[in-house]
Formats: C-alpha cells, structure tokens, sequence
C-alpha cells in the first residue's frame, strides 16, 4: 500500500524529467561545445562560449532590455491584476459576469495571436491607437520605432494581467468574511480593510503570482519577435530573443545553449529572491495549513 502512490506518481515523474529535467542537463552538454545547427563537427571547448559571453556586449545589452521588460511588465501586471481582482470581488458591482469574460477573453488567445492583434493596433499608417490619437490633434507616432519597450510592455500586461487577476481574485474569496464584519464593526474603512486584511492575506500568493510573472516574462519571446524583432537598434532584444538568433539563425546551438543555461539560472536567483523577500515564514505558512 505505501508504494501506491508512488506508483501512481511515477508517470508524472518521468513525464517531468523528460520535459523539464532533461533539456536542462541537455543545454548545459550543449553549452561545453561549439556546434553549428547543421554541422556534423563537435568541439569540445569546455567553458569557452561562458568566457566569450562575458565579453560579449550585445549580451549585456539584452540583460538591459530584460531588465526594463520584465521590470516594466511584472509590476503593472501585478498592479492591474490586483486592482481588477479587487473590482471583481466587490459584491454589488453591476455586469460582473461580463466584466470578468471582458478581461479573461485576452488571456484565451496564443501569444502569436496577441502579438499579430497589436501589431495592427501600433500600425503607423491604419493602426487603431493612431487614428486615435489623431482625432486628438497629437501627430502619428511610430509607436514600434520611437516607442518600441512601453508598446511591447503594453501588449504584453494585456495578454498576462489576466493571470493575476484570477490567482488572485480566487485567494481573496478564500479570505473569511468574518474578518471584514469584524472591522466593519470597530469602523474601518473600505481602504483600511484592503491594506489590514486583503493584502496580509494574500502574502503568499502573491509571491507565487510574481514568481510565475516573472519568469514568464523573462522567458517571453513570441510578442517580441512578432512585433520589434528585437529592433530598433536592439532596443527590445531581450535575452529569450538573443538566445533564438544565436542558435537558430546564426546557427550557433553551443552559444545558443550557453544563453539558454544562462536564463535558467536567473530564473532560479529571482525564485530565491522572491522567496527572501517574502521570507521563508510564507512557505512555512501555507504548508502548515
């Protein structure tokens, strides 16, 4: 009986390292060698492509843009997700089925769906937002050119709010209404209930709902490679899009596998971040209960 489970779990288990643990260990081998996508010739060259990383300028300047990316898309994300979480949790509020399809309906779209719906939208001869702003007497901008990060951010939270949103508009009906009643009574505001109870009370999701954002957004490729390529002048090159160019269209799978190992790691610095922030009494926390 107490190999049951573990039995049932083996399935899962290898589904697991064959999706997520393999390919790790698989783009660190890959990393110690260089190695053309089409080439039959294999060099070893130990930690050569790590050493030509960091000299390579164009590696830090995609640490640059990753950082304005995800900084950028993380916290209006987490911010507009709270917010929407919040109005949809209000009890009296009017049509909050409709509201609730409004805001998931971005969400049920393919990132290369979102990417092609705002590039019609940032269009600068037919785009929607300036035949807007036109009405308003601002000239037409070249929202792709000279406002390449805010128009990619801003897709981007348009697409990934909505996560934020359900994880946390689902934690605050967990919280116990008995605790609202019980501000009502001593007279708390509506503002002192959210900043006394809601927000304490979501502690712990909202540190996994930043952890899942911003790895999202670090590993985000399809919304940058369909609107800017990168460009201009690798303003919008974000490292998930360097690392495609260097394996699949200089066809460098070594340097490609370097990069790849790279983000791997920053993912797992930014979850410890996360969680050293938040403080380890969050974990302990939610596994109590």
């Amino acid at each position: 009986m107490k190999k049951t489970p573990i039995l049932l779990m083996l399935l899962a288990l290898l589904i697991l390292a064959a999706f997520s643990i393999y390919p790790v260990f698989n783009a660190f081998r890959l990393s110690l060698f260089d190695m053309g996508l089409l080439q039959r010739e294999v060099t070893f060259v130990g930690l050569k492509n790590y050493s030509v990383l960091l000299s390579d300028p164009l590696f830090y300047n995609s640490l640059k843009a990753t950082l304005l990316f995800a900084g950028g898309s993380v916290a209006i994300q987490y911010f507009l997700g709270l917010f929407l979480a919040t109005l949809l949790s209000t009890q009296d509020l009017k049509g909050i089925r409709f509201f609730r399809s409004s805001f998931i309906l971005p969400y049920t779209l393919s990132e290369l769906v979102v990417a092609l719906v705002w590039l019609h939208i940032y269009d600068s001869n037919f785009g929607v937002l300036n035949g807007f702003v036109n009405a308003l007497g601002v000239p037409v901008q070249r929202w792709l050119f000279d406002w390449a990060m805010p128009a990619v951010i801003v897709a981007n939270c348009w697409w990934g709010s909505t996560f934020s949103m359900l994880l946390l508009e689902s934690a605050m009906k967990g919280i116990p209404a008995e605790l609202y009643e019980a501000a009502k009574v001593d007279g708390a505001s509506g503002l002192q209930q959210f900043f006394k109870i809601t927000l304490p009370s979501l502690h712990y999701v909202s540190m996994l709902n930043l952890i899942m954002i911003t790895l999202l957004t670090i590993n985000a490729f399809g919304i940058v490679f369909v609107l800017t390529f990168g460009g201009p002048q690798n303003a919008t090159d974000v490292i998930g899009m360097y690392m495609w160019r260097n394996a699949f269209r200089f066809m460098d799978l070594g340097y490609g596998a370097t990069l790849a190992v790279v983000i791997f790691i920053f993912n797992i610095i930014i979850t410890l971040l996360y969680i050293r922030v938040f403080g380890k009494e969050t974990l302990k926390g939610s596994v109590s209960k």
